[in-house]
């Protein structure tokens, strides 16, 4: 069973999100320069995704125990029902639970979503190219990167080079064929492509 599963997003979650927001630390992580949100802002923002999901579905990722209790957001955006093709938003979880486990198993169920239910072909990740974390995450699990978009974010007052990963649902189905999405088998892969960046 997993620990945690995913809901659609409620407006009491904007409280811990706009603590996560306001978290120099957290923000570090995501590809945007930190700027801090009052919590009317976060409300409002929290609204406007839960009234129209067809384009952008953000995700509360929870724990799957008695007190359900929201440990970070998750979204899949720019979704394209004519070409089949999304982008994964990024994954916010609070440090307390960035252990691997919980980023492994909302990946398990992104995928699930994207390839199964939304029946999508194409889904696309970047992150900075310095985020050798993120880009581990995503070589352990199928994705392709197809290039380098240089000096393409501007955070924290200079430019950041983006790299482009995409999971296409041959590959998905491929891997899930072959069981390359156990936990086993992901951190194999996470333990040797972690040896090989070190290298570099």
């Amino acid at each position: 069973m997993n620990t945690i599963f995913l809901r659609g997003l409620e407006l009491n979650d904007a409280l811990v999100i706009n603590k996560w927001r306001n978290n120099s630390e957290i923000q570090k992580l995501v590809s945007t320069s930190f700027k801090y949100v009052s919590l009317e802002i976060e409300k409002e923002w929290v609204k406007s995704k839960m009234m129209d999901n067809r384009k952008d579905i953000y995700l509360a990722i929870c724990l799957n125990d008695e007190t359900q209790q929201m440990v970070g957001y998750v979204s899949v955006n720019d979704i394209n029902y004519i070409n089949r093709t999304a982008e994964g938003g990024g994954i916010v979880i609070d440090p307390i639970y960035q252990d691997g486990i919980v980023r492994y198993e909302v990946g398990l169920l992104i995928r699930e979503l994207v390839f199964d239910h939304l029946n999508i072909n194409r889904y696309e990740g970047k992150c900075l190219c310095e985020h050798i974390t993120s880009r581990i995450i995503m070589e352990a699990t199928g994705y392709k990167l197809e290039g380098i978009l240089r000096s393409a974010v501007y955070k924290d007052g200079k430019y950041h080079d983006q790299c482009v990963y995409s999971l296409l649902r041959s590959d998905y189905y491929d891997w899930m064929e072959r069981n390359e999405y156990s936990l086993a088998s992901f951190a194999k892969k996470v333990k040797l492509l972690r040896g090989l960046y070190e290298k570099c």
